[in-house]
């Protein structure tokens, strides 16, 4: 029988190293949890190190390491002679994509829509319409190949659809021109695919949210900036009814919105 042979030591050490980020990435998110949801109260102070090492049973090397990512997401400082203290909720970083993956956990679900909606709202309909503005002609023939990859929207929105439907949303907030758009595209981006798996399930989907889109890409392609943003608003009209038709209670739209 041929006896195995070592690991090489690189491996060795890739592993280690994997395991650390992992029992890291475990003690990040049980204390931003705890920080989100009150556990652990604004202006107060975290359990010593050391009850805190004895409870997650990992280095104090670690633990540093997850303190210091939490405090680049803002929600922790430290304090001489106090200890590492909750930051007030101003201080957040509520688009961290880290931030946006824990508050879905312990948060209501039409509430973490309704903060989605009231954003994509605000964004959306001007990217839209700086799209058809600024938007280049390969920027454009990408836009169409994501809403072709969305298909027909039978009874069944694969996979692949629902990545075409995410990616011609981001390619439209990145044609606007405007990088802090593009930004909040590359944030939110979870968020949005969330809640159109949600909105494509059959029993609830509206059948002209694709002519919706298809008129979307029309309006950026023709240079009708005020088209694109009436049609964007269309879209997130029918998209929002499908989600309270699915029994999510929404807040109504603002009726500056209404066209």
């Amino acid at each position: 029988m041929e006896r195995e042979l070592p690991s090489d030591p690189k491996d060795r050490a890739l592993q280690t190293q994997r395991k650390r980020l992992n029992l890291r990435d475990t003690v990040v998110e049980a204390l931003a949890v705890r920080i989100i949801t009150g556990t652990y109260v604004t202006g107060t102070a975290l359990p010593h190190e050391t009850s805190l090492l004895e409870e997650f049973a990992v280095s104090r090397t670690c633990l540093r390491e997850a303190l210091q990512l939490l405090s680049g997401k803002g929600l922790i400082i430290s304090r001489p002679r106090i200890g590492t203290v909750v930051r007030d909720q101003i201080d957040w970083n509520f688009l961290d994509a880290d931030m946006l993956r824990w508050r879905r956990q312990v948060i209501p679900p039409q509430t973490y829509l309704n903060e989605l909606f009231a954003m994509r709202r605000l964004v959306e309909p001007e990217a839209a319409a700086l799209a058809a503005e600024r938007a280049t002609s390969a920027q454009m023939v990408q836009i169409r190949s994501a809403f072709e990859a969305m298909g027909a929207r039978s009874h069944h929105y694969s996979d692949d659809a629902i990545e075409g439907d995410v990616t011609f949303h981001r390619l439209i907030l990145t044609a606007s021109g405007n990088a802090l758009f593009s930004g909040v595209g590359a944030c939110i981006e979870e968020s949005l695919r969330a809640s159109i798996r949600l909105t494509s399930q059959p029993a609830i989907e509206a059948p002209e949210s694709r002519l919706l889109h298809g008129a979307v890409i029309d309006a950026i392609e023709q240079r009708d900036s005020d088209a694109a943003r009436s049609t964007s608003n269309k879209l997130l009209d029918v998209t929002f009814q499908s989600l309270r038709d699915a029994g999510y209670a929404l807040e109504k739209p603002d009726p500056a919105h209404a066209e």
